[in-house]
């Protein structure tokens, strides 16, 4: 995700919690009822669907994608060879176990 995503997403983030805090909530708490629906609810309602429309715009315009050619996958590194210690120094005889 793109730097300029991140601080559109907090913006949004700022502006909902705002938008869904006392001041705004409370001029929408009025008897009128447009549709049938307390306009409070309405209110409520229709800020959280903008919401989640905007969240759903930056996250889509921010992905980051694939490019038509893809690059060529990278070369293994070469791994060393590790001599491997075929004396018997010192162990236990695997053959006194019982």
């Amino acid at each position: 995700m793109r730097q300029q995503s991140k601080e559109y997403i907090i913006i949004l983030f700022v502006v909902s919690v705002l938008a869904l805090n006392y001041p705004f909530l409370d001029l929408f708490d009025r008897a009128w009822l447009p549709f049938g629906i307390p306009l409070l609810y309405l209110y409520i309602y229709l800020i959280w669907f903008v919401i989640i429309v905007l969240l759903i715009a930056i996250v889509e315009r921010s992905q980051i994608r694939e490019p038509d050619h893809p690059a060529p996958p990278p070369e293994p590194a070469p791994q060393k060879e590790v001599p491997i210690d075929r004396s018997d120094s010192g162990g236990t005889d695997r053959r006194s176990l019982p």
